[in-house]
């Protein structure tokens, strides 16, 4: 036998999932038109009424919806309340990478909205922009994505940094810009603590860094291979020119750098080169260094 309960028609629905497009400046009664329309409810006037006693008229936000798990008439007020979730972008961040690489990528995914205006907000921080992989959504503000990024470098900073900087003889400052040239001057990860070993064997006795890298950074364009003009340029970042740091780091160190500086070993080690296919050769004296040299790239 069936049995027939009288409902008020505006709490019926009809389907529990589906796309409904509701455009902007639209009432209450439009939408329970749309609604109808697209076979979510029976009785569009039955649900403005609902909304109204609600107080819910101004409160239904426009926007491209998938309206899932639908119940009632209220499951539907509340999702149209909430507006449509941004969908999340994801966006990784490889290690090495500069503020000029990241804004390139963000703007790629739609995260950001102008490249040039981020590089400029974001300078600043370059080395503390952590590579990692981010949730972002589209057009988020350039301070939204600095802060992000500055949250996940906090949080993955080994608790004893400050302490095991001290032991180093550097501040934190000076390891984040180390790490970045680490990052840049190797390629596996076996080879970054000697190379971190190097660079603070040289700082000790003031020997110039001699660090690629660090001119690279601040050359208009990419070039694998440094010219005679390019060693010639008077900037702090000319570490073939001046000995010590850089201003700052040339680009954002992954956490196996930052590692790597604070847990170089105690070496003898003054020189190194990386072959062609990416082992770093370490050497104690210029004369050895000069053979390695000689031998993968001859002259």
């Amino acid at each position: 036998m069936i049995v027939f309960v009288e409902v008020y028609p505006g709490l019926i629905t009809g389907k529990s999932e589906g796309e409904l497009d509701i455009p902007e400046n639209v009432t209450a009664k439009n939408i329970g038109t749309l609604l109808k329309e697209n076979d979510f409810i029976l009785d569009p006037i039955g649900f403005s009424v609902i909304v109204k006693i609600k107080g819910e008229e101004r409160n239904l936000k426009s926007g491209q919806y998938y309206l899932t798990d639908i119940h009632n008439i209220f499951d539907i007020i509340d999702i149209l309340k909430q507006g449509v979730l941004p969908e999340d972008i994801k966006v990784t961040i490889p290690e090495g990478f500069t503020v000029r690489d990241i804004a390139e990528r963000l703007y790629e995914k739609n995260v950001i909205e102008d490249k040039e205006l981020f590089i400029k907000e974001a300078e600043q921080y370059e080395g503390y922009l952590f590579p990692d992989t981010y949730s972002f959504t589209e057009k988020m503000t350039n301070s939204d994505v600095i802060n992000r990024f500055g949250e996940r470098f906090l949080e993955m900073l080994p608790a004893d940094i400050n302490e095991k900087a001290t032991e180093k003889g550097l501040t934190l400052e000076q390891v984040i810009i180390l790490a970045s040239i680490v990052e840049r001057e190797v390629r596996l990860d076996e080879d970054r603590p000697f190379a971190a070993s190097v660079f603070l064997n040289r700082m000790r006795i003031g020997m110039p860094l001699q660090a690629d890298s660090t001119i690279a950074y601040i050359l208009p364009e990419h070039k694998q291979w440094l010219s005679e003009e390019d060693y010639d340029i008077d900037s702090p970042y000319n570490t073939y020119k001046y000995a010590g740091l850089p201003p700052m780091p040339i680009c954002n160190p992954g956490i196996k750098s930052i590692i790597a500086v604070l847990d170089a070993p105690d070496t003898n080690y003054y020189y190194f080169i990386t072959t062609p296919e990416g082992k770093a050769i370490f050497e104690r004296t210029l004369e050895e260094h000069n053979r390695d040299l000689a031998k993968y790239y001859g002259g």
